[in-house]
């Protein structure tokens, strides 16, 4: 179980945050950006059971169609985007500056201002 936590922290502590050429804080991401962030992460759960309640993905998640990646939900403070695989959904909770805090298959995160 220590093994999938430090996995998890270490993954999010390697994730880019995209910061303003000009030094003054983070930018919000595009949408395209976010997508591409977040399915770095689903990739990486291909290799690897994040201890995140719904176990290591099969390989069929590294080759989804664009088509299949979308923004689910958008606010100021985040982006929840949703990737679709063989009639399951994966959402992937995210600041809008590219820190992943957390994924899971029901979209519903606890505490998210709406």
């Amino acid at each position: 179980m220590f093994k999938h936590y430090l996995f998890i922290i270490t993954l999010l502590l390697s994730m880019p945050t995209y910061a303003h050429e000009g030094g003054h804080g983070d930018i919000v991401l595009k949408d395209h950006q976010a997508i591409s962030v977040a399915y770095s992460i689903i990739q990486q759960f291909t290799q690897l059971d994040p201890g995140l309640g719904f176990g290591k993905l099969d390989n069929s998640w590294n080759k989804l169609p664009e088509a299949a990646k979308r923004v689910h939900r958008k606010h100021h403070d985040y982006f929840i985007i949703a990737f679709t695989n063989n009639d399951k959904t994966l959402y992937v909770l995210m600041s809008v500056s590219g820190d992943v805090y957390d994924a899971n298959m029901t979209g519903d995160f606890e505490g998210l201002k709406q």
